[in-house]
């Protein structure tokens, strides 16, 4: 599949859906966790859109690459891998902390017994964790509709 094909700008325009769909996954999580919007909550959540959006169409590039117009699920599957590395793996490479020394120390002031404290480590793991959970559904979705969008009436088969 060439980046100059028509259905590659489809499937673009189909991961900018995704994007979307994952902001207003986690704008749903936020409310019904009870959080509250105020000017800069608000302002973060409305950069996080276009931020969303190019992230998916980069990631959208080397799905395409290799989906060869099988089925859907391919799709998904390729998609949501690349979009999961694409942020797990600088997150690990950038944020982890791989000495085993270091990596769970608390600081001296914090008591042994206080549960409110999160390790670095510990951060990037829910990140990932989170991320990786969060993307299912807007895969799952923009994929199933990308694959109805571009497949021909006269090509359908039963997958």
């Amino acid at each position: 599949m060439k980046l100059t094909d028509k259905r590659f700008w489809k499937f673009e325009l189909m991961t900018l859906l995704c994007g979307f769909l994952l902001l207003c996954q986690v704008v749903i999580v936020l409310i019904c966790n009870g959080a509250e919007f105020e000017s800069c909550n608000g302002a973060v959540l409305i950069l996080l859109l276009p931020i969303l959006c190019f992230y998916f169409a980069i990631s959208g590039i080397p799905t395409w690459l290799l989906y060869k117009g099988n089925s859907w699920l391919r799709l998904a599957g390729y998609l949501y891998m690349f979009s999961a590395v694409l942020l797990i793996v600088p997150l690990l490479i950038f944020l982890y902390d791989w000495n085993p020394v270091t990596a769970n120390m608390r600081p001296e002031n914090i008591p042994v017994n206080e549960g409110k404290y999160i390790t670095d480590n510990e951060l990037v793991s829910l990140i990932c964790t989170g991320w990786a959970v969060l993307l299912i559904i807007p895969v799952l979705i923009t994929s199933h509709f990308t694959k109805r969008w571009i497949v021909n009436k006269e090509n359908t088969q039963v997958i």
